[in-house]
């Protein structure tokens, strides 16, 4: 996950519009959903800015800094089931009826 933060840092500007977020993170990271998360406080507000009334401003080193902490690695371990099917039941799920074979 490290080089997913380093490369952002490399590839965005210092500061940017809000705005701009998914356009400039390849849809990575949505801004509407960010805006969601700074009004729930989930997100430290040193990480914007706002220069008068323009839109909010994202600054990029303690953005980033914050939002690796919220990635994971997606691969999941796998929930294992048996492949075989439950005795006395059907294909369906449902219990056999007389007469029809599991």
């Amino acid at each position: 996950m490290r080089d997913i933060i380093e490369d952002l840092r490399a590839a965005l500007p210092p500061i940017w519009a809000g705005p701009r977020t998914d356009e400039l993170t390849g849809g990575a990271i949505h801004w509407p959903t960010i805006q969601n998360q700074r009004s729930q406080r989930k997100i430290p507000p040193h990480c914007f800015g706002r220069s008068g009334s323009g839109p909010t401003i994202v600054i990029r080193d303690p953005f980033l800094d914050w939002w690796g902490m919220t990635l994971s690695d997606a691969r999941q371990t796998p929930r294992v089931t048996s492949l075989r099917p439950m005795a006395g039941r059907a294909k369906s799920g449902r219990p056999a009826d007389a007469g029809e074979v599991a």
